[in-house]
């Protein structure tokens, strides 16, 4: 029976770990995308519709849905790989962000 509990432990252990790999996949997708202006969210009245590359559009009641929806059918359309344009984040040169004079 204790190594009964303990499988069936594991086994939750091991799907939450699944899910929050599928979870952070899922956002890290929308957030990428939505960087990039390649996604457009839209409240309608009865609920959201999601466009990714203006022809992937999903609509669902809930945005947490529909999201997941739109990173499934975009994620399982088979496709060249695609570049993103990733913005450098600019650092200060330390001797401007503290005020040193340069000569």
């Amino acid at each position: 029976m204790n190594m009964l509990m303990h499988e069936l432990e594991l086994a939750r252990l091991r799907a939450a770990v699944r899910a929050n790999l599928d979870d952070a996949r899922v956002w890290r997708w929308y957030a990428d995308l939505m960087e990039d202006g390649r996604v457009s969210c839209t409240r309608t009245r009865t609920g959201w519709q999601i466009t990714v590359d203006e022809h992937c559009t999903v609509e669902d009641e809930s945005f947490d849905r529909a999201v997941r929806v739109a990173a499934h059918r975009w994620l399982d359309i088979p496709r060249a790989p695609v570049a993103l344009v990733r913005r450098r984040k600019r650092s200060a040169k330390s001797g401007a962000a503290l005020g040193a004079r340069v000569s």
